[in-house]
């Protein structure tokens, strides 16, 4: 069954976007380093109005973050916004976002880790794509950690056989490691285990049917990453998805990481799904990047990815 997706305006060289702290206090070093990133990238950026701030462990009390993420959306100058930083800290924005305004101003909006809390709400309120993607103070204050062709392809619209081409080498990596390997195609959406996890039971969770699932987490020891999958699981998050993708997961017990492999088999080894582990996704160099919602195409033998409608809209199209 097909369904209507809230689709953004592309971004054009020259753009203003919008930073902003909805997680985890931000150091102004590295918002200084990403916005160099930024403008070497051709765009401008502009600072959300407390995006310095701190109360307790977050960048900020609640309202506070919140008319900083309203003001952006309402600015027309604002063509996109760039998560600062993750960290934690957007889950307990949910209950209070307006999801009407966000509806009648659809922007793009860029972040991974925790954010992965506020995208998968959106996408189950609004089905509003978001890009799971790189932060101005954490991976574009230190460039070498994006691939930047694939961002700005994603971002600006680059055509079908562009971001194909893009996408299809994160499926070259020869630590890839198949579980029923074979072509699937689904929506994707996911982001950090750990906030999928938090979203389960809530009203911001999204039903996982037919979808791609992909997963990654940072600094999580084994047990707490089996902890949070049967959490997933007796929630029936992997009653019937299309696949599960696991990325990146930096446990931190070194002596663990070679166990992590077997794990993820073991785990999904009654499922009839297809599942793929040490997929380069995640708090880790040159990530993949991907629009939440996207409509997508794995040919795990042809060892191609193809992001199969467009997820943004062309000069007004």
């Amino acid at each position: 069954m097909s369904i209507e997706i809230l689709k953004v305006p592309a971004l054009q060289t020259g753009d203003l976007l919008g930073v902003f702290a909805p997680a985890s206090p931000v150091r102004l070093e590295y918002v200084r380093k990403g916005q160099e990133y930024l403008a070497l990238s051709g765009f401008q950026s502009r600072e959300s109005r407390s995006l310095l701030n701190r109360t307790y462990h977050v960048a900020g009390d609640t309202q506070t973050r919140l008319a900083d993420f309203e003001e952006l959306l309402l600015d027309p100058a604002v063509k996109g916004l760039i998560a600062a930083r993750g960290g934690y800290g957007t889950l307990p924005l949910l209950p209070f976002l307006d999801f009407a305004l966000i509806a009648q101003q659809p922007k793009i909006i860029l972040g991974f880790s925790d954010l992965t809390a506020l995208q998968l709400g959106l996408w189950q309120r609004l089905k509003l794509v978001t890009f799971s993607g790189p932060m101005l103070a954490v991976e574009m204050a230190r460039p070498g950690m994006i691939n930047s062709a694939l961002l700005w392809g994603l971002l600006t619209g680059a055509n079908a056989a562009e971001i194909k081409l893009l996408l299809s080498t994160y499926l070259a990596s020869e630590k890839l490691e198949y579980l029923r390997p074979e072509t699937f195609s689904g929506r994707l959406l996911g982001g950090t285990l750990t906030l999928l996890a938090s979203l389960a039971g809530t009203p911001y969770m999204p039903d996982f049917t037919g979808k791609i699932i992909i997963i990654e987490d940072r600094g999580e020891p084994l047990y707490r990453i089996d902890r949070a999958l049967t959490q997933l699981r007796l929630a029936g998050v992997f009653k019937a998805p299309a696949a599960v993708v696991c990325g990146d997961f930096a446990l931190p017990n070194k002596d663990e990481e070679p166990l992590l492999s077997g794990f993820f088999k073991d785990f999904f080894a009654f499922d009839e799904f297809p599942v793929l582990t040490n997929f380069s996704y995640g708090h880790c160099p040159q990530s993949f990047i991907f629009p939440q919602g996207g409509l997508m195409e794995f040919n795990c033998r042809a060892k191609t990815i193809t992001l199969l409608e467009s997820v943004v809209i062309k000069n007004g199209g």
